[in-house]
C-alpha cells in the first residue's frame, strides 16, 4: 500500500477516491451490520460506526447504539482519525485538548472514550473510519488496536468488491444498477427532510455514425471521454451513471430545475466544443432530458419515466438541445 504523507494532505486526491469507489452510496448493508456488530463484541464498548468524510460532513454508513445520520466534518472525531494511518486512541476525552470542548463530548452523547482507524484505499487515500466510543474513560491494549486495523482492512475490502460490481467497466462510471439504488436513497432522504434534486437522461446524438465510421474501438474511447467530461462538470455528491449503449445519467441533489437546466447546457455546449478520441478528432453532440424529484415522490421508475420522456422530446425537437417538462 502507498502511503505517502503527501496523500493525507491531498484533499482533492481524497474526495476523488471516495467518488471512485461510490462510497457515499452504500446504506448499512448486512456485511457492514455484521463487521460493527463484531467489534462491538470484541471491544464490548457502547457504540460503533462506519463513517465516511465528505468536504463538510461526516456521514455514518453503519452503525450500533447509535441513531445518527450524519453531523459536521469539524465535529467529527473521525476527521482526526483521518490525518494519520494508524489507529486514533483516546482513552479519555476530557483529557486530551483536540477533543474536551466537542459538542459530543459536552453534549449528548458524552463521549469520553474513542478508538478509530482510517478507512485507507490502496492508493493512500483515507476515506473514514470504523470506531467505537462510549461514555467512561477505558484503557485500550495493543491487541484491541490491532483489531480494530483488521476491521477497518475488511471494511474497505467490501467498498473495492462493491466499486468493482457497480462500476461500468468502459467507462469507469456507475452502472445502471447503482444509479438506480442512488436515486432510492436521495427520494428516502428528499422524504425525510424536504429539498430538490433533479435528474438528468444525457444521450450522446447519432452515436452509431461514429462506430459505423471510425470502428468499435474509436467508438469505445469517445464513451470514456464523454463519461470523463460529464465527470469533470459534476460537484462530489452528483452521480454520474451509464445506462447502456450511449445513454447516460446525472443525480443532481440540492438542486432545482432552473439550475439544472443551466448545468446542463453547459453540459451541451462543452460536447459540442470537444473533440473526442484524440488524432481522430470526433465531434459528437448530446441530447438532455430533465426531471425533478422532491419529497412528494415515492417512485424512482416514475422519476426515471418523466426524464426519458424529456430525453426523447429533445430528440423529437431535433436533438442537440435541454427539455424539461
Amino acid at each position: 500500500m502507498t502511503t505517502k504523507p503527501d496523500k493525507l494532505a491531498d484533499e482533492v486526491g481524497r474526495m476523488k477516491a471516495l467518488m471512485r469507489l461510490d462510497a457515499q452510496t452504500y446504506s448499512s448493508e448486512t456485511s457492514f451490520d455484521l463487521i460493527t456488530r463484531l467489534l462491538q463484541l470484541i471491544l464490548g464498548m457502547e457504540m460503533v460506526t462506519i463513517s465516511l468524510i465528505t468536504s463538510d460532513k461526516q456521514i455514518l454508513r453503519a452503525q450500533q447504539g447509535l441513531d445518527m445520520e450524519e453531523s459536521s466534518r469539524e465535529a467529527a472525531f473521525c476527521n482526526i482519525a483521518i490525518r494519520s494511518y494508524e489507529p486514533l486512541v483516546i482513552e479519555d476525552t476530557h483529557q486530551d485538548a483536540r477533543v474536551r470542548d466537542n459538542p459530543f463530548v459536552t453534549g449528548p452523547p458524552f463521549l469520553r472514550s474513542y478508538i478509530g482507524a482510517p478507512l485507507t484505499t490502496a492508493d493512500g487515500y483515507n476515506l473514514g473510519t470504523i470506531c467505537a466510543f462510549e461514555t467512561k474513560p477505558r484503557q485500550f491494549t495493543e491487541r484491541e488496536t490491532r483489531m480494530i486495523g483488521k476491521c477497518a482492512k475488511l471494511v474497505m475490502d467490501q467498498l473495492e468488491l462493491r466499486s468493482q460490481a457497480n462500476r461500468d467497466p468502459l467507462t469507469k462510471v456507475a452502472n445502471r444498477r447503482s444509479f438506480e439504488r442512488g436515486l432510492n436513497r436521495e427520494l428516502a432522504r428528499l422524504r425525510r427532510r424536504p429539498g430538490t434534486a433533479v435528474v438528468a437522461f444525457l444521450d450522446i446524438d447519432y452515436f452509431k455514425r461514429v462506430n459505423d465510421t471510425y470502428g468499435h474501438p474509436v467508438g469505445d474511447r469517445v464513451l470514456r471521454e464523454f463519461a470523463a467530461l460529464v465527470s469533470e462538470q459534476c460537484r462530489e455528491n452528483d452521480r454520474v451513471a451509464r445506462l447502456g449503449g450511449e445513454e447516460f445519467a446525472v443525480l443532481l441533489p440540492d438542486t432545482d430545475l432552473p439550475a439544472a437546466r443551466i448545468w446542463a447546457e453547459r453540459m451541451r455546449w462543452k460536447v459540442s466544443k470537444t473533440r473526442f478520441a484524440g488524432r481522430d478528432a470526433v465531434k459528437v453532440t448530446v441530447s438532455v432530458g430533465l426531471a425533478a424529484l422532491d419529497e412528494t415522490q415515492t417512485s424512482s421508475e416514475a422519476i426515471t419515466l418523466a426524464a426519458d420522456q424529456a430525453l426523447l422530446e429533445a430528440k423529437r425537437l431535433g436533438r442537440n438541445r435541454v427539455v424539461a417538462p
